[in-house]
């Protein structure tokens, strides 16, 4: 009987140890998960500035973290959002090709909050003569059902107002000068063409708005004075097949989509088959140490 007893102690010391190591486990994933995420785009609106270099210093001003966000960035050139860590950040153009302690030829902070998106456009600036980094919210809200929103960005023709009507519907701008931003509007979910009207030249384009989508339009200037549209996907429409979202979520919690090589939100499988195998080597011990007990 003793030997019987031994090995329910050594039963009971086993469960406990496998219970505790599940425990600790289930909490390692959620204390190495990466920070909660915000998106940021950048957009080089500047026409009289040339190619440059975008660089991304932060956050909080860690200089170790700083890393170049793209290597040669054009007047009209829209970067998609990037994921970045809550914080505060210092964009910066520097000329292509300079060293890292180069000076920078625009520079502006921006705040990334977790959750949100937002977007750093860099402008001529009249009044400075120099341009100017300017910071807008994009509200990825989504729209109701078989509708999307739009918004415009004028970064032509400085000096000039930009016209903007969806034909058949509504004005998306009036007299809007370089370098406003304007509030969403709410539009039917289809292609629309719209026709733009700028210092003395008009012209149409298309503008495909799917159901569910959230769209930022940025107009710029060609060489030859022409108008060129550029959509910007906000938020992306949902697909007729499923009703659910064109791509990934925005922005999960772990930074990373689970199972995309980062941290998921859950505490993973080992955990739980831990805690199962720990369960019947406890019913032993604690069986045959509670049998011993009543017999004495």
């Amino acid at each position: 009987m003793d030997g019987r007893r031994r090995r329910a102690r050594i039963a009971v010391l086993v469960g406990s140890l496998l219970v505790a190591t599940a425990m600790a486990l289930s909490v390692v994933p959620v204390a190495n998960a990466s920070p909660p995420a915000g998106r940021l785009r950048l957009g080089h609106l500047a026409p009289s500035i040339g190619a440059v270099e975008a660089r991304i210093e932060g956050p909080d001003g860690a200089a170790s973290s700083t890393r170049l966000a793209a290597p040669d960035v054009r007047y009209g050139t829209v970067s998609g959002y990037l994921d970045l860590a809550a914080g505060q950040y210092m964009v910066s153009m520097h000329a292509v090709g300079s060293g890292p302690d180069s000076p920078a030829l625009i520079s502006a902070p921006v705040r990334v909050d977790a959750g949100a998106s937002r977007s750093l456009f860099f402008f001529d600036s009249a009044p400075e003569g120099r341009p100017k980094g300017r910071v807008v919210d994009d509200d990825v809200a989504a729209p109701g059902a078989g509708l999307g929103r739009v918004r415009l960005v004028q970064a032509a023709h400085a000096g000039s107002l930009l016209e903007a009507q969806a034909v058949g519907g509504p004005r998306l701008a009036t007299d809007l000068g370089y370098g406003t931003v304007t509030g969403y509007a709410t539009v039917d979910a289809r292609t629309w063409d719209v026709r733009l009207a700028s210092d003395g030249r008009t012209e149409d384009a298309t503008l495909p708005v799917g159901p569910g989508s959230v769209s930022t339009v940025v107009v710029t200037s060609a060489a030859d004075g022409a108008l060129t549209v550029q959509p910007l996907v906000d938020r992306p429409g949902v697909t007729a097949a499923t009703g659910g979202s064109a791509a990934t979520p925005v922005i999960p919690r772990g930074g990373v989509p689970a199972g995309a090589g980062g941290a998921s939100d859950g505490p993973g499988v080992l955990p739980l088959l831990l805690a199962l195998l720990a369960a019947p080597v406890l019913a032993y011990g604690m069986t045959v140490l509670g049998a011993a007990r009543r017999r004495r």
